[in-house]
């Protein structure tokens, strides 16, 4: 029966970049999570009500206001609720656009962790 040769400093290089990759997948994952938890936020119309609670209810009213115009033919109102729900979807639109700006700038490359090391740097 052959014997196997153990070679410690190849067996130690192999556990040293087994454990390398496992830090690094769960780098990634945790990344892939906060990209996910982002992306639902700004998806849900729950974010912005919840953030700007007097705009989503001018939109609401606004909505409602253009609807019973539009069953009336009430020309007025219905002018009135318009405005008011451009309104609220253009404050809406800059926060979301803000909310993107800013995930875009947190996952940016500058801000990335430099405590882990990639693939191909050399082993400390």
């Amino acid at each position: 029966m052959p014997r196997r040769t153990v070679d410690t400093e190849t067996e130690r290089t192999i556990r040293d970049l087994r454990r390398r990759i496992g830090r690094l997948r769960r780098h990634i994952d945790g990344r892939i999570r906060r990209t996910e938890r982002h992306g639902r936020r700004l998806l849900a119309w729950q974010t912005y009500v919840k953030r700007l609670p007097a705009v989503g209810l001018l939109g609401a009213f606004g909505a409602g206001l253009a609807l019973s115009a539009g069953v009336v033919r009430r020309r007025l109102s219905r002018w009135v609720g318009l405005r008011l729900m451009r309104r609220a979807m253009n404050r809406f639109g800059r926060l979301a656009w803000n909310e993107i700006q800013q995930v875009w700038a947190d996952s940016a490359t500058e801000k990335a962790d430099k405590n882990v090391p990639g693939a191909d740097d050399e082993p400390a």
